[in-house]
């Protein structure tokens, strides 16, 4: 059991992609390499993303229907994949406040943050880092965006209990998504190499001491739950 008590608040609804013929449904954690992913369901499943300019997050996916029973798809091979916390925060900032990944995401024309974050006034473009995790850190799962609220969230179920029965990290992508596709049978299924900062840099480079504590007390329910640590590689 995870330390904060479950509530219907926290577990938000979830953007999940049905692979009704494999049996199968992707369940998205945001800025967990979801546009790759789609991208790549995209053409397993038919959909032609030209008319979005390739961008699957404009687009009608597949989508399971509610069923009753144990875990989140009774009877799916549910599927996620996560990623380190701490390098989460500094994707986020790095797509959402800095406007460093273009590929799909757009940004409010006079807030200057992308649409996602435009609604609440506590989000600036340009902000420096330290605000940003401030922001994050004061904004509980019950209010925050979907880029930004808890791993956990998406993957376990009421009682706090984790509801799938594949996860992945983000840190080991496309070996993880290779075993996916495997244990569901679907063969010659890669992943491109989308949404990314054009300079890669170390997530340690961007905290203090001061910044690391904060997310590392901000989600400590999801280090705890997928054994994370500051700076880990996997």
């Amino acid at each position: 059991m995870l330390g904060i008590e479950p509530s219907r608040e926290d577990h938000s609804p979830r953007t999940a992609v049905l692979l009704e013929a494999y049996n199968a449904v992707y369940i998205e954690v945001p800025k967990v390499a979801c546009s790759s992913i789609r991208i790549a369901l995209a053409s397993l499943l038919g959909i032609d993303l030209n008319a979005a300019g390739v961008n699957s997050h404009e687009v009608d996916f597949p989508e399971p229907r509610p069923q009753a029973g144990p875990g989140l798809y009774p009877g799916l091979f549910a599927f996620a994949f996560v990623r380190n916390p701490w390098d989460r925060v500094v994707s986020c900032y790095r797509d959402k406040i800095l406007g460093e990944v273009r590929d799909f995401t757009r940004f409010h024309p006079t807030r200057d943050v992308a649409y996602c974050l435009a609604g609440s006034d506590a989000f600036q473009g340009g902000m420096p880092f330290e605000g940003f995790v401030e922001v994050i850190a004061a904004t509980p799962d019950g209010e925050a965006d979907e880029h930004f609220r808890s791993q956990q969230t998406f993957v376990t179920d009421d009682t706090r209990q984790l509801a799938v029965d594949f996860l992945g990290r983000f840190e080991r992508l496309d070996q993880d998504f290779q075993r996916v596709c495997q244990e569901v049978g679907i063969g010659g299924l890669r992943l491109p190499f989308v949404q990314a900062a054009p300079t890669p840099r170390d997530c340690k480079e961007y905290y203090t001491p001061s910044t690391q504590r904060l997310v590392g007390e901000r989600f400590a329910d999801d280090i705890k739950l997928f054994d994370y640590s500051f700076g880990a590689s996997d």
